[in-house]
């Protein structure tokens, strides 16, 4: 559009020029040379004043196209602008929706369970801790050791809990954290401890006998024993098995079936101890 506007302006500009050039012509055919002036020196005279004209008015083209140029491309990228952030607002709320969506299906697959929801405020991660602070988001009485779960599996459970509605919750990877769990394959029993690595969130299943047949891939399930959580919640995947030195137990490595470094959302399940019952 502008390209087109200063075309334009160029195409009158020299048309300008072109008559102002007719009429020095015509000036000096029908006039008479100053004194002491040749008709060559005249013609060079105009000339010189004629590029003179021509390269004013190229510039101060140029000029108003550059400066259409500069204020279009600065338009096109607050529009850039305004639509990423449109977009990163959009995926937000789409994510957020599916997220509350897997949360009110579990709670559809159990309508056994009292649960209270609650937001992930923030994350603590050492070598020796893996906490997550939470803002429970509606009046619920919320105790230590509850446990802390998503759609997709078991987060961890409650380790403290304020006056003002939030509480912190030591993750499975947590070495604090023990967790009695089953293969859900063949229901060998085992114990689930947090490693603690400062760059995952792995545990291990501790206490397997060499004779349990467990491999990669078995799915780990809470046993419903401990008196924390239910039984059959989703706790990980084998992913490493090995001997010990001892050759009395197995070194079984886990995966938590929830990624724990992006959990936002959680249910803090109230009622477990009667559950269990």
């Amino acid at each position: 559009m502008f390209e087109a506007h200063r075309n334009k302006i160029a195409a009158g500009a020299l048309t300008a020029v072109v008559l102002v050039l007719l009429t020095i012509d015509a000036g000096a055919e029908v006039g008479d040379a100053a004194p002491g002036s040749s008709p060559r020196a005249a013609a060079r005279a105009t000339q010189a004043a004629t590029g003179g004209m021509i390269a004013t008015v190229g510039a101060w083209v140029t000029g108003v196209g550059g400066a259409a140029e500069v204020s279009d491309e600065e338009q096109l990228r607050a529009e850039l602008d305004r639509t990423r952030e449109e977009n990163a607002r959009l995926i937000g709320v789409l994510q957020e929706n599916a997220r509350l969506r897997a949360l009110v299906g579990f709670k559809k697959e159990h309508p056994e369970f009292e649960v209270v929801p609650a937001r992930v405020v923030s994350r603590d991660t050492t070598p020796f801790f893996r906490v997550a602070s939470i803002k429970v988001e509606f009046d619920g009485e919320v105790l230590e050791k509850m446990p802390v779960v998503v759609s997709g599996g078991v987060v961890g459970q409650v380790h403290q809990v304020d006056a003002n509605g939030y509480a912190d919750v030591i993750m499975l990877s947590d070495p604090r954290s023990r967790i009695d769990a089953l293969s859900q394959r063949n229901r060998a029993h085992g114990l689930v401890q947090g490693l603690g690595h400062e760059r995952d969130y792995l545990a291990k299943v501790a206490y397997l006998s060499e004779k349990d047949e467990v491999r990669e891939g078995d799915v780990m399930v809470t046993s419903g024993l401990g008196g924390v959580f239910p039984r059959d919640l989703i706790i990980g995947t084998v992913s490493a098995v090995a001997k010990d030195e001892r050759g009395l137990f197995q070194e079984v490595e886990l995966s938590p079936a929830v990624d724990l470094s992006r959990v936002e959302e959680v249910f803090i399940i109230t009622n477990a101890g009667r559950t269990l019952e």
